[in-house]
């Protein structure tokens, strides 16, 4: 009996001791979604694009979070008043992200002369106002140029007017995102300014006193034609109706192409026949069978998918024309040419994200173009949304050859 009971407190003093040391465990869990050292990813590749970006990160993104990637990260957590951990979570990432797209969208500041007025002051001081126009206009005298990805009080400000000129709707939240951006572009287009989603010191000046046609604004869609843009000359009749309220204002916005024949088109895989031959820097050229509208992206890097860009802002207003004026991640089946000149097919959406490489498209981030892939290989890596392209894909080809896509 004494040896029993011996054992039982033998037990409770190791179970005890597995306890005690259990407890830390939990503080090594990752949220969902951390990047950390020793993944290989194109979220990895992302952020050390915008690290890169920043400054914290020499070399190029390769995708692989290595010494230097973590050593980056902890110098940006560290600037940032962050927990310097290394560990890349959620609060790292977004504070990162806009970062990096404000740190673009600074140097870019002064290179916008070519064609967009309302930028030639984004270096403007106060000082260079009147006193009168300092202390009684809407900004304060500072007119340096606002655009998509800035934020902070002026952006509010902004926002306010335009909503109370009936531009903007909802509230203001200090962040200029789509939604202002074609707000300021509508703004601008009823008020004959160069139409590019920049709200610099000629656009902020005429928010200041209200507009010249603000009572018009519910129809700016249809006063494109007064802008001053040579919109119409594009050769393309048909892109000029739709929604222009939503583009960027571009010369070249909702420009078309022909959509290749049937016998033009081949089923490509991503990964046998596709991935291989695309590169960096490329072009894909795509056209929407429905609207017959075109754009061009640029090949920013290759995974499970390609992640791409519009190459300039008249290819993302067109892009934005053939998505019925929004930015969304519903998936569109589209015709790709490829670089070297075959025509595919392939699904993507117009939803900026993460980063980008290409300045002035008014495109903050990167999209994504889905090729088609086994199923079952989706399933296993994409199981969502990768999945729903895939299908979007295999719809498509049905109903262009009747063909199902067996796998």
């Amino acid at each position: 009996m004494k040896e029993s009971h011996g054992n039982s407190r033998l037990l409770s003093a190791l179970a005890a001791a597995c306890l005690a040391f259990s407890v830390p465990v939990p503080s090594l869990a990752y949220q969902p979604g951390t990047l950390r050292s020793g993944m290989r990813s194109e979220e990895v590749r992302e952020m050390q694009s915008a690290l890169i970006r920043l400054g914290y990160l020499g070399g190029t993104a390769d995708g692989i979070f290595g010494t230097n990637t973590e050593n980056a990260v902890k110098k940006f957590q560290r600037a940032s008043r962050l927990k310097a951990d290394g560990l890349a979570g959620a609060k790292t990432l977004e504070l990162l992200y806009g970062k990096a797209g404000n740190a673009g969208n600074a140097s870019s500041q002064g290179q916008q002369s070519s064609g967009a007025s309302s930028s030639s002051s984004s270096s403007s001081a106060p000082a260079s106002s009147s006193a009168s126009s300092a202390s009684s206009g809407l900004f304060g005298g500072n007119y340096a140029t606002l655009r998509k990805g800035s934020s902070g009080a002026r952006v509010t400000v902004l926002q306010k007017q335009l909503i109370s000129l009936g531009y903007l709707r909802g509230s203001a939240d200090g962040k200029y995102g789509a939604q202002t951006q074609a707000a300021v572009v509508a703004f601008q287009k009823s008020n004959q300014l160069t139409a590019d989603g920049l709200a610099g010191k000629q656009t902020l000046k005429a928010l200041e006193t209200g507009g010249k046609s603000a009572s018009s604004s519910s129809g700016s869609g249809s006063s494109s034609g007064s802008s001053g843009s040579s919109s119409g000359s594009s050769g393309s009749s048909s892109a000029s109706s739709g929604s222009s309220s939503s583009s960027s204002g571009d010369p070249s916005s909702g420009k078309t192409a022909s959509a290749p024949s049937g016998g033009q088109v081949r089923l490509l895989h991503w990964y046998n026949d596709i991935k291989p031959g695309l590169r960096s820097g490329q072009t894909l050229q795509i056209v929407d069978p429905g609207s017959g509208l075109s754009w061009d992206l640029r090949i920013y890097s290759c995974g499970r998918h390609c992640d791409a860009e519009p190459r300039t802002a008249g290819d993302t207003a067109s892009m934005l024309k053939a998505f019925g004026g929004v930015n969304t991640w519903s998936q569109k089946a589209v015709y790709v040419k490829l670089p070297n000149g075959t025509w595919t097919i392939g699904a993507t959406h117009d939803m900026p994200h993460m980063s980008g490489a290409v300045k002035d498209n008014q495109f903050d981030g990167h999209l994504c173009v889905h090729f088609l892939r086994t199923m079952e290989e989706a399933q296993k890596n994409d199981p969502s949304y990768g999945v729903a392209n895939q299908k979007t894909i295999r719809s498509f080809w049905k109903s262009l050859t009747g063909e199902e896509i067996k796998d």
